[in-house]
């Protein structure tokens, strides 16, 4: 038995099972929508404007003065570029013994391998970028992350070069979308008072705010939670549910949820922390934006050989480079919730 199990050739599946694949919803939506753009230049620049002439209207008598006034409704919000790159590489081992080895010889093509992963991976690393990296502290304009949903949706604080302070009214423009004042209020600077998420809670967040000021249409917005809030929702929705048998099968459940045109997404790396587990976010995606530079767009560099130069390595480097930011441009047409539960 010993001899016959030396003797024997095993059989091994050559195919790949994927055991790390995560979902990106919100990327996945920006790639559907076209605004992932690609733009140089020396920042991440757009006009917005920041109010209206309505109140310049004067009502007068035949022998009353014409009033004469401007008022000031611009204003630039400016982004930094963020660079990043991944580095891939390979040794000498792996490029005699395998990368070019015959298919007798490989059970897997190392260097076509390292180049899929790579580009796995920074879209990985780009959703969780978008999500703060799991952090409530938002990333500065002078930080070296891509700014993210918190960056842009958390009250009182620079963002884009404009800094926002709802104490006194300066540029209550460029604040999130702020239940505050509301039945299940929450505070305006940090977002952290419990409240329940149900579909009254839902429909006030949105019809009781500047979200529904700024809706163009029920589809713009794109609301995010973690699998658990999203079961939570969707038992709730299920009670109000007629179902229709069709012969002798009966069809149950769904895993995506429209309330009043509004699309509800359950996003896994919102559950890989207790932090996250309670974050809701109401996005008007309209107004959100993936800017990559058209030079550093994941860009790959060629494997080059490191051994060539003075105490060099025996080993080939590629890089994924990129450069780029995670913007938003009308921040009062969107909410973040930090304590939903």
């Amino acid at each position: 038995m010993a001899d016959l199990a030396k003797a024997t050739r095993e059989l091994f599946d050559r195919s790949l099972v994927d055991e790390v694949y995560m979902a990106t919803p919100v990327v996945e939506e920006l790639q559907k929508r076209r605004q992932i753009t690609h733009s140089g230049g020396k920042y991440v620049e757009r006009l917005v404007t920041t109010g209206g002439m309505e109140d310049l209207m004067q009502m007068y008598t035949a022998n009353q003065g014409l009033t004469d006034e401007k008022v000031n409704m611009l204003d630039k919000p400016r982004f930094t570029w963020r660079y990043g790159q991944l580095p891939l590489r390979y040794d000498v081992d792996e490029y005699t013994q395998n990368i070019h080895g015959g298919k007798e010889i490989q059970l897997l093509n190392l260097a076509k391998f390292l180049v899929e992963r790579g580009q796995d991976a920074t879209r990985i690393w780009l959703s969780q970028q978008i999500f703060n990296s799991g952090s409530e502290t938002p990333v500065a304009d002078a930080g070296t992350d891509f700014q993210s949903l918190v960056s842009a949706l958390d009250a009182d604080h620079t963002y884009g070069t404009i800094t926002s302070t709802l104490s006194t009214s300066a540029n209550d423009f460029w604040q999130p979308a702020n239940p505050a004042g509301l039945t299940t209020a929450i505070s305006a600077s940090t977002q952290d008072t419990a409240v329940n998420l149900t579909i009254s809670n839902l429909r006030k967040w949105i019809s009781e705010s500047d979200i529904q000021h700024y809706m163009k249409t029920p589809t713009d917005l794109y609301i995010t939670m973690c699998p658990t809030l999203f079961n939570k929702l969707r038992a709730e929705m299920e009670s109000k549910m007629v179902y229709q048998p069709s012969g002798d099968t009966q069809k149950q459940g769904f895993n995506k949820m429209i309330l009043d045109g509004h699309q509800i997404v359950s996003v896994p790396y919102l559950q890989t922390s207790s932090i996250m587990k309670t974050w809701v976010f109401i996005l008007n995606m309209r107004w959100f934006e993936l800017r990559l530079h058209t030079l550093r767009n994941f860009k790959m560099t060629p494997f080059v050989w490191q051994g060539d130069r003075a105490n060099g390595h025996d080993y080939w480097l590629a890089r994924i480079m990129l450069q780029g930011n995670f913007v938003c441009w009308k921040p009062n047409s969107s909410m973040w919730l930090a304590e939903v539960v």
